[in-house]
């Protein structure tokens, strides 16, 4: 496959690196001073993104993120995106990933966090106004939402060390029931460290097991 790349343009303008099969997920760019966070207006371009290096071979994809929360559709459009790719996908984290960018790390093959990155989970926020019954039938929505969103949280961390250690007989249903306890505290905040330790993460960049961008691609 034959493909013409200027390599400054695409990383600047798409977020993609096709040479180093690196994509830069973020938030849109705009002049408003407020991070829109994660939103429709980003999907496109990283579904197109992740589609052309998949096409183009099977070797590993590398994903750098910055973003904090946001929609819930489009972060879900975002994770299916990447578990359709064939090809071997690592997310690193840098900065902070919370709300709906952490259920998007849980999609990737290996899920990475630079040492100065914090990680925040929650059940996130709703607001819903309008006819009744249409409210009524989107709070159902919500609360299918939640559902959804502790089973992808409950399926990794039935891995963490900290859920091996506490449960001798550990299932998912105990660990989604730990984490519907954990959240009713609100807002749930972790180091780098942490997030692997519960299992929401592989691992630290600049430590003995991730020493440096490089490796993630190996």
């Amino acid at each position: 496959m034959s493909i013409k790349i200027d390599t400054i343009t695409d990383i600047n303008h798409f977020g993609l690196d096709v040479a180093k099969r690196e994509i830069y997920l973020h938030s849109h760019i705009s002049s408003d001073e407020d991070d829109a966070g994660l939103d429709f207006r980003i999907v496109p371009q990283f579904i197109k993104n992740i589609r052309l290096l998949n096409s183009i071979s099977q070797e590993p994809i590398l994903i750098h993120m910055n973003l904090v929360g946001g929609d819930w559709s489009a972060g879900m459009a975002i994770f299916d995106a990447i578990e359709l790719c064939t090809a071997h996908v690592t997310i690193v984290v840098y900065g902070q990933a919370e709300s709906m960018s952490t259920v998007v790390l849980q999609a990737a093959d290996a899920r990475i966090l630079t040492p100065s990155a914090w990680f925040m989970v929650h059940y996130g926020t709703t607001a819903e106004a309008g006819q009744y019954l249409n409210v009524h039938n989107a709070i159902k929505l919500d609360k299918k939402i939640c559902e959804d969103m502790l089973d992808i949280y409950s399926d990794v961390c039935l891995k963490g060390e900290y859920f091996k250690q506490k449960y001798t007989d550990i299932t998912h249903e105990k660990v989604k029931n730990y984490l519907k306890r954990k959240f009713k505290d609100g807002d749930w905040y972790l180091t780098a460290e942490e997030a692997v330790y519960y299992g929401f993460a592989d691992g630290v960049l600049k430590t003995r097991k991730y020493p440096n961008i490089d490796c993630l691609k190996k």
